[in-house]
């Protein structure tokens, strides 16, 4: 019977099975004949007004990626981005419009998407040109705008973007009936002022007897900007808010989070971003869904679909939303939230979230409770009967032993007394051979007499002869007194009964007046009636094996080459502050700038000799401030308890000056500064590993912004991280996709007015990121040592270029190209730069090499004689952002320069007010003293014609800047050459 059972539950798995893979194969068909049936791939342009970190731009992205993602995977989308709002000028869409040119004039694009007016408007104008008459379908334009751009254009689709003031009104003052009025928050552009234009006409279509107020001039940087003094009977409606009181671009969820902290009053948005945020909630119009609701339309274009409607509302981006968190704060129920909203952020529950899973694992657990209280039953059964048989078993041996014992006691008995008499004389004498043979010293006590042994191996052991120590207190008198509890203590617990024995360590006095550690047993020896009547024991010689502990804990808590303590040790130290209920602990991050480059210029020894120095000096500072330790490398790590923001700045500052002080090491100079970055306890993490990830985060963002600085940590900067990773990636391949260009700036000789040469200035257009500043990833390529490569193809398409011009008859233009100090540091800089200029048809001389001030004084001694070197092999070598950094005449007499580029900083004090004033300028000294030296002189930066006149006027030998020509590309160059330099 039961293998028919097992059969049939055979059988069933089997169908179970092949069932399964039935359906498996069904759907492997389904799918291949979905994939035969799809359209041919179509590339899909999708332009964007904003950046990429503007989040209605995002999210509309987001909408349109992943629509075409499910509803047409066969479709290519290529993104850019304007970034209109951080830079609304007519070159940025020139530079653009050429981008976009050279890009796409080799692939055909099937329909072009736009997010907002900018773009919407850049493709109308430039479809034909670019394109061709190809659909566009745009998305994120207001109603009344649309006409105005659009105007006569044809295959132009979209969904307008409308946001839905009249039901966010009616909501709010359902949720919150005591409102007797309303704040609308709208910026001053055409498109805030509008928004509050449609709150004052839903207000009166709805026939509310409502009083309206406006908040229009907030500065999202200032938390002292004034606001309107707000009672609780009013409400918030936040409308388009894009540029605060001072014109900077800011984003309608970080206006809801600044409002929801200075504001107790509930605040209504029409926008998703505010969610989240701070804001109640409304009839919210999404970014992503008004991106899908383009995206359909684009793919019914592409799929050959007709369109009914050209302009389609944006009744389907709106939907709405309540966030409950903000609800509960202001005791406002569920229930007074329209009916068929979406609530986010609700309270959690286990219940109705896994609902199905409880009642399964509920039945599951009560099948298993049933068998185990059967197998119980049975267990217990058995168990009894078991007992049973070994009761049975047992009072049987009991008699047999009974028995037998009684014959053998009376034997054994006898046998003992006579053994008992002869162990008693062995023992005797085995006691006092190994009382005087015992590598440790042995000691006994008689307790009733007060007399104290010593083994001669005792006396041996620690120098004391039998006089020196007689009794207990002769003992006591030779114990450290950091120890004396210690020792009598456990003397005195052993002989109250305490103790039948004790085990410890404590510290002597040695015959040579120096202290020893010992370990001391002892144990009680009691009589027939329990009375203690002696003491016996030993002490070890232990303190050579303390020394190797110290030793031992010593490597693993401290720094082996400065000798401070090491992460784990600070770690302590920082958890036993806590503990201490110390308040306001500064954790500050210190990393050596440029340490890498001293150690790759003087080696390894002269890095270590630093170390140790800036070690003292950091030390020697501190002092009983705070806790000092080295992390590894060039970083460390102070602790500082119980300070504020004010005192840490003004310990930095000082502690900054410490450490530029002149080091001389092995008889070289080194200046050595440093970047710091500093979180505090409680305020920025509650433990000691969050607060060393934020210190350091923060003393990565003084490296970026040009080192020897300090920084508070921020929580955004963790933000910022992710940037960096994603750029750092992008940067990786980006000579690899052929995302780099040129652009070259001219250089105009003041003398007859004609073109000197060009600047060649890097590009990086993004085919994730976009248009990316050289601000930006400058500093990332060198931090990752990207810009070796980086740089060395600068050289190559320079070199090109001079090629190039040459060719068509502009013999004597030359190209400056700038060297970062990661290049410099290379030991084959030379050689390469050598192997690039041999490559093309060109005289080394037309090519300069741009070298900063404090490029220059890292590794100065090394840089000196690279320099003379290039100089050599007549390479012209000028010495760039002169007065920014480190500017010396000391160094500049002795430097292999040929020109001296006069920094824009000066450049722009030029103005008619100081150009007029009989004082002379920085800018006219400087040029006396470059000449003076035998230098050119080039300014940099120049901008208007006054700047022009007056460096004129000033002898000055060359200017470069946008009064002459903004940075042009490579295609533009011949026709500039054309206007100013006519050929021999």
């Amino acid at each position: 019977m039961k293998k028919m059972k097992s059969s049939r539950v055979k059988r069933m798995v089997f169908i179970i099975f092949l069932i399964v893979i039935f359906i498996y194969n069904i759907s492997l068909s389904s799918n291949s004949t979905f994939i035969k049936a799809e359209q041919q791939p179509k590339n899909i342009l999708l332009i964007n007004s904003y950046d990429s970190t503007y989040t209605w731009t995002l999210l509309q992205t987001n909408g349109i990626l992943e629509t075409f993602k499910t509803s047409y995977p066969n479709s290519k989308i290529y993104v850019e981005y304007i970034d209109w709002k951080n830079n609304p000028y007519s070159e940025n869409l020139d530079k653009f419009k050429d981008i976009i040119k050279y890009k796409y004039s080799n692939k055909k694009i099937d329909l072009v998407m736009t997010t907002d007016d900018a773009a919407l408007n850049f493709s109308i104008k430039n479809r034909s040109e670019i394109f061709g008459d190809i659909p566009i379908v745009f998305s994120g334009v207001y109603e009344e705008t649309i006409p105005e751009i659009i105007k006569e254009s044809n295959n132009t689709y979209g969904v307008i973007e409308k946001i839905d003031v009249e039901d966010t009104i009616k909501a709010a003052l359902n949720i919150y009936p005591i409102a007797n009025k309303i704040y609308v928050v709208h910026d001053n552009t055409e498109s805030g002022t509008a928004s509050f234009k449609e709150v004052k006409s839903a207000v009166s279509k709805l026939g509310i007897n409502i009083n309206l107020d406006s908040i229009n001039n907030i500065d999202l940087y200032d938390f002292n900007t004034a606001l309107p003094n707000i009672d609780k009977n009013s409400i918030i409606l936040m409308t388009t808010y894009a540029r605060d009181s001072t014109g900077r671009t800011v984003q309608h969820e970080e206006v809801a989070y600044y409002l929801s902290k200075r504001i107790e009053v509930p605040i209504f948005t029409v926008y998703e971003t505010g969610l989240n945020h701070g804001a109640l909630g409304g009839s919210v119009l999404s970014g992503e869904r008004h991106g899908r609701s383009a995206a359909e339309i684009a793919i019914k274009i592409i799929n050959g679909e007709k369109i009914s409607k050209n302009i389609l509302g944006a009744k389907g981006s709106v939907r709405g939303i309540y966030d409950n968190q903000v609800m509960k704060k202001f005791g406002i129920g569920l229930d007074k939230i329209p009916r068929g909203s979406e609530v986010i952020n609700k309270d959690f529950s286990f219940y109705a979230s896994y609902k199905h899973l409880v009642w399964i694992i509920t039945g599951i657990i009560s099948l298993l409770i049933i068998f185990i209280v059967i197998l119980m039953r049975n267990v217990v059964r058995r168990k009894k009967a078991e007992n049973k048989l070994i009761e049975s078993n047992y009072q049987l041996s009991e008699i047999y032993e009974e028995l037998s014992a009684s014959d053998e006691e009376l034997r054994d008995q006898y046998i003992k007394l006579e053994e008992s008499r002869d162990l008693i004389q062995k023992n005797e004498e085995m006691y006092r051979i190994i009382f005087e043979t015992a590598n440790d010293g042995l000691w006994e006590i008689d307790l009733e007499t007060g007399e104290r042994y010593f083994s001669d191996r005792w006396h041996e052991i620690f120098g004391l002869t039998r006089s020196e120590v007689k009794t207990m207190e002769d003992w006591f008198s030779i114990v450290h007194p950091e120890d004396v509890l210690v020792a009598r203590g456990v003397i005195y617990d052993i002989i109250s009964g305490a103790l039948e024995s004790f085990s410890c360590d404590y510290r002597i006095t040695s015959k040579d007046g120096d202290y020893k550690w010992i370990h001391a047993i002892g144990k009680v020896i009691r009589d027939n009636h329990g009375r203690s009547f002696k003491l016996v024991g030993s002490h070890s010689d232990i303190h050579e094996r303390k020394l190797q502990e110290e030793q031992i804990r010593q490597m693993a808590f401290f720094d082996s080459l400065t000798g401070l303590p090491n992460r784990v040790e600070i770690a302590n130290n920082f958890d036993n502050l806590v503990k201490n209920n110390n308040k306001n602990i500064a954790v500050i991050f210190m990393d050596i700038d440029n340490f890498k480059n001293i150690n790759d210029s003087f080696g390894h020894t002269v890095g270590d000799d630093l170390l140790i120095e800036v070690s003292k000096r950091i030390k020697n500072f501190t002092r009983d401030r705070g806790i000092v330790a080295r992390l590894g490398g060039d970083e460390f790590l102070i602790l500082l308890p119980n300070i504020d923001d004010k005192g840490v700045n003004e310990y930095i500052s000082n502690l900054s000056n410490r450490l530029e002080a002149k080091i001389i090491i092995n008889g070289i100079k080194v200046i050595a500064s440093a970047s710091f970055g500093a979180a505090v306890y409680p305020r920025d993490g509650e433990n000691f590993e969050d607060l060393l990830k934020n210190s350091d985060t923060a003393m990565y963002k003084s490296k970026e912004v040009g080192k020897r600085t300090f920084t508070f940590f921020e929580k955004w900067m963790n933000d910022n991280i992710l940037e960096m990773v994603i750029m750092e990636n992008q940067l990786r391949t980006a000579l690899e996709k052929d995302e780099f260009i040129l652009h070259y700036q001219p250089k105009i000789s003041l003398k007859d007015s004609r073109i000197e040469g060009f600047e060649a200035l890097i590009r990086w257009n993004s085919e994730l990121l976009g248009f990316v500043s050289p601000l930006k990833f400058i500093s990332l390529a060198e931090k990752t040592g990207l810009i070796i490569e980086i740089g060395q193809w600068v050289l190559e398409k320079s070199c090109e270029f001079i090629e190039k011009i040459h060719s068509l008859g502009y013999k004597d233009i030359s190209v400056s190209v700038n060297v970062s100090v990661v290049q410099l540091l290379q030991d084959d800089f030379i050689s390469m730069v050598e192997d690039v200029i041999s490559k093309y048809d060109i005289q080394s001389k037309f090519i300069n090499l741009e070298i900063t001030e404090s490029i220059l004084m890292e590794s100065i001694d090394k840089n000196i004689s690279k320099l003379n070197k290039l100089k050599e092999k007549s390479i012209s070598i000028s010495l760039d952002d002169f007065g920014k950094g480190y500017s010396s005449l000391t160094y500049l007499k002795d430097m292999p320069f040929d020109v001296l580029k006069i920094d824009k900083v000066f450049i722009d004090e030029l103005n008619a007010e100081s150009i007029s004033s009989s004082n002379e300028s920085i800018v006219g000294i400087i040029i006396q003293l470059a000449h003076h030296m035998g230098l050119k002189v080039v300014a940099e930066g120049v901008e208007t014609e006054e700047q022009y006149l007056y460096l004129s006027k000033q002898h000055c030998d060359i200017v470069q800047g946008y009064f002459i020509s903004k940075p042009l590309p490579e295609n533009q160059i011949a026709d500039l050459l054309k206007r100013y330099n006519a050929i021999n």
